[in-house]
C-alpha cells in the first residue's frame, strides 16, 4: 500500500545541459530519465570545454538560452532567434551570442575540436536520472529570503511536486506516480547555478548562502527509476 503525499504540478525536460528547458504536460520515463532530457551539451569548439555557468563567468549567458526536443531533434532559442536546429547555422549563432566559438553536441559524440578529435563528450552529471523538488521546500526557502526571487527554475527540477511536506525525509523510499516507479537515492547538493541570473531572475548570492547555512547545502532529491512508464501533470505521487 502506498501513501499519497501529493501530485505532480510540473514536468520539465532540459535537452541541453546548462540551458533552459521546456515544460511538459506528460513525459515518457525510462531508467535513464525523461526521454530527451540532458542528451546534449554546449561545447567550446576550440578546446572541447563543456559549458559550466555555475563555475565560469564566460558561460553564464548560456542560462538565457532555451532548448526543446520536438521528438526527432533538439532546438535552441535565444532573445534574437527561435527554435534553431543543431547544425552549422546554430553554431554560428551561438558563437556570436556567446562571444567565442561554440556549439551544441550530443553526449557521446566527438567535440569536433582540432585538439580532441578522438575523445567523446561525457555527461556533466551521472548522479541519478531524475531530480525531484517539492513546492513546500521552495516556499520554505522563500520564507527565509523575503527579499529574494525564489523560483523553482533556479533549481532545474524534472518533477515539481505539490505536497504538504518537503522531500527531506524521503531518502531510500520507493515511490510511484502514473505508471512510473522509482527510489529516492540522495539529497540534491546545490551549486552556484542557484544564484546566477536567468530570464526574469536576478543574480542573488544570498540564495546559495542560505541553502548552505539553513539546509546543509541541499534542496530537492535525486531518484533512480525502477519501473519505466509515463507521467502526467496531475498524477498522484505516492511513497510506498
Amino acid at each position: 500500500m502506498g501513501e499519497t503525499v501529493g501530485t505532480i504540478e510540473e514536468i520539465w525536460r532540459y535537452p541541453v545541459c546548462s540551458i533552459g528547458g521546456e515544460r511538459l504536460d506528460k513525459a515518457s520515463v525510462t531508467v535513464n530519465g525523461i526521454h530527451g532530457d540532458r542528451t546534449h551539451l554546449l561545447v567550446d569548439l576550440d578546446t572541447g570545454e563543456v559549458a559550466s555557468p555555475e563555475k565560469t563567468p564566460r558561460w553564464r549567458p548560456a542560462l538565457i538560452l532555451s532548448s526543446w526536443h520536438n521528438g526527432s531533434e533538439v532546438l535552441v532559442s535565444s532573445s534574437t532567434w527561435e527554435k534553431m536546429a543543431i547544425g552549422p547555422d546554430l553554431d554560428a549563432a551561438l558563437s556570436d551570442f556567446m562571444g567565442f566559438r561554440c556549439g551544441i553536441r550530443p553526449i557521446g559524440a566527438a567535440p569536433g575540436t582540432d585538439i580532441s578529435r578522438t575523445s567523446s563528450l561525457k555527461p556533466r552529471y551521472e548522479i541519478a536520472p531524475l531530480h525531484l523538488l517539492t513546492v513546500k521546500s521552495v516556499s520554505d526557502l522563500a520564507s527565509l529570503l523575503p527579499e529574494s526571487v525564489i523560483d523553482r527554475q533556479r533549481f532545474r527540477p524534472n518533477l515539481v511536486l505539490a505536497t504538504g511536506s518537503s522531500e527531506d525525509g524521503w531518502l531510500a523510499r520507493n515511490w510511484a506516480s502514473g505508471t512510473v516507479g522509482g527510489t529516492i537515492t540522495e539529497k540534491t547538493k546545490r551549486c552556484g547555478m542557484t544564484m546566477v541570473a536567468q530570464p526574469d531572475l536576478p543574480e542573488d548570492p544570498d540564495i546559495l548562502r542560505t541553502i548552505v547555512r539553513q539546509r546543509a547545502r541541499c534542496i530537492g532529491v535525486y531518484s533512480g527509476v525502477t519501473d519505466e512508464g509515463t507521467l502526467s501533470v496531475g498524477d498522484t505521487f505516492s511513497l510506498l
